[in-house]
């Protein structure tokens, strides 16, 4: 079998490799953001506690091809399936990470109680080395 040698063929073959490339490589990262806890005027007077308030259940449409990143800041990957169970309730979610062309990725199937939607990304709870325990 003899390959196409038409030099408009090739240039344009080089030119979607050297794309792929430069995506691939160009991923934005996260900056991890810290916060310091500043003494409340009112440290001294009674307070009353109130519970943590409970993060919204995930909905399965909303967090399909986000972007996923752990609890350190680092970007796992993007959400590539979400699984649900019978009452529609977001059962785990597969998150697809690196990889170039479909080679070489890693999956990651992490738990609902383990992810929360902000913004326009997921966080998981835990940092991207504990995530490494969910790989499929």
């Amino acid at each position: 079998m003899r390959l196409p040698s038409h030099p408009l063929l090739i240039v344009l073959v080089l030119l979607l490799a050297f794309l792929l490339v430069a995506m691939a490589a160009g991923a934005p990262r996260a900056l991890a953001q810290s916060t310091t806890d500043t003494p409340s005027p009112n440290a001294g007077a009674m307070t009353t506690t109130t519970p943590a308030p409970v993060p919204p259940a995930l909905v399965a449409n909303e967090i399909q091809g986000l972007d996923v990143f752990s609890s350190d800041g680092q970007q796992v990957g993007k959400v590539a399936k979400v699984n649900v169970i019978a009452d529609g309730k977001v059962k785990d979610v597969e998150v697809q990470s690196g990889g170039f062309l479909g080679f070489f990725s890693t999956t990651y199937v992490v738990p609902a109680d383990k992810l929360n939607k902000k913004g326009g990304r997921v966080e998981l709870s835990m940092t991207s080395e504990q995530a490494k325990q969910f790989a499929r």
